[in-house]
């Protein structure tokens, strides 16, 4: 394991370290979209001491949450693995998820607009996910496979498109930490309330490690290829 240093930026962060992603998440720093910032840099914007984090970046172990280290498996491999950890997933998670978060919704004012993003977050999520499925990942396999320019061509507007696409979900996400003061509930907060804090936080997770695959890792090998 490379020792983390306030010179590396965060996408080789998280990608030398994938359990760092929990520690920039609850220190608001955006790794997912701002991958090529230095650690350090991002660490004073959010005016947190470059050292707190080091220290504990530098105590975590090198695999995901999986067990699985994912800078070692090659793009076909990290592709099948975004589909089956997160996309599966995302099929079952969200149509769950929703009923309770319009409870929620229904039963507090005050968040409301949780409710409003949340139908907007699964909207775009499920519509990026079926994108990805159907389109992008596989002409992304085809033209790993057996580069061509036409090939190179048609990825470059759909692998900007999935960016942008990136940006627009991690925008929801920082929006629902404001609403729901970091997912904490308030201290007579019902269980169902509870639960869609757990439930919102942990698909943060789960999003912006599946966005960071895809930006920092699986997007910038492919990058030289496909915008060269």
């Amino acid at each position: 394991m490379k020792t983390i240093t306030g010179n590396m930026t965060l996408g080789e962060t998280v990608t030398e370290v994938p359990k760092a992603g929990a520690i920039l998440r609850e220190m608001h720093i955006d790794f997912v979209n701002g991958g090529d910032r230095k650690l350090s840099d991002a660490a004073f914007e959010q005016g947190v001491p470059l050292e707190n984090i080091l220290y504990e970046v530098n105590g975590l172990d090198t695999e995901n949450t999986d067990g699985i280290d994912i800078k070692y498996m090659d793009e076909l491999s990290i592709i099948k693995y975004i589909q089956r950890r997160y996309h599966e997933d995302l099929k079952d998670e969200l149509p769950v998820l929703a009923p309770y978060v319009e409870k929620v919704a229904d039963q507090n004012k005050s968040l409301s607009e949780v409710g409003e993003i949340f139908k907007s977050l699964r909207k775009s999520m499920e519509e990026h996910c079926g994108e990805e499925d159907v389109n992008v990942f596989p002409l992304l396999e085809s033209y790993i496979g057996n580069p061509s320019e036409s090939k190179r061509e048609a990825l470059k507007p759909r692998v900007e498109k999935i960016r942008n696409e990136h940006r627009d979900i991690t925008d929801f996400f920082h929006r629902l930490r404001e609403i729901t003061n970091d997912f904490t509930p308030y201290t007579k907060a019902t269980g169902v309330l509870r639960l869609v804090y757990d439930r919102l936080e942990r698909l943060e997770r789960d999003t912006l490690d599946h966005i960071h695959l895809e930006n920092n890792i699986l997007f910038r090998r492919v990058k030289s290829k496909v915008q060269g």
